[in-house]
């Protein structure tokens, strides 16, 4: 059972699977509906060739079970909002005490005060192609990406959770 505090490792996945990120955080809450987790400035983060990448922001991310998204506030190191920034991805799976996502490559970034756009829809066309989407699943993943343009431009962040200005 996942409790606030504990550890988690995460994988960010592309469609077959294959892990192209991972890192661990810690759980700030977890509900019937959702988890968010946090990690600090200097975490580390590995990519697809094992290299780590120690974040140079502070993070909280929310995984929602039953949405095709997840959401990163992304903090400056003095607490200030930096970026909202949703991947388009599948809910969350939980293995062996390691939760996992596969990434659907289009993606929605606001940098606050300007406005959510939809970013990185060349790599969703050649994911169409590579892993064979169907319609279907490109309108799906498009209704979750108006979906989500929608949250991120009235996303409340909550505090930093990390510095002088955490909650």
């Amino acid at each position: 059972m996942m409790k606030v505090g504990d550890r988690l490792p995460v994988r960010a996945c592309k469609t077959d699977g294959t892990v192209y990120r991972s890192w661990t955080s810690t759980i700030e809450s977890v509900t019937a509906d959702s988890i968010v987790t946090i990690s600090p400035a200097g975490e580390s983060v590995f990519n697809i060739k094992g290299e780590d990448y120690p974040l140079v922001h502070h993070y909280r991310a929310y995984y929602w079970f039953d949405k095709f998204y997840n959401l990163l506030e992304v903090f400056h190191t003095d607490g200030r909002l930096y970026h909202i920034y949703l991947n388009i991805a599948s809910p969350p799976t939980f293995e062996k005490g390691i939760m996992s996502f596969k990434d659907h490559e289009l993606d929605v970034s606001k940098v606050p005060p300007g406005a959510a756009h939809l970013v990185d829809e060349d790599e969703f066309a050649e994911a169409v192609l590579k892993y064979n989407y169907s319609q279907e699943f490109q309108e799906k993943m498009y209704a979750a990406a108006r979906e989500a343009l929608e949250l991120a431009e009235n996303w409340k962040a909550l505090p930093c959770p990390f510095g002088e200005n955490h909650a």
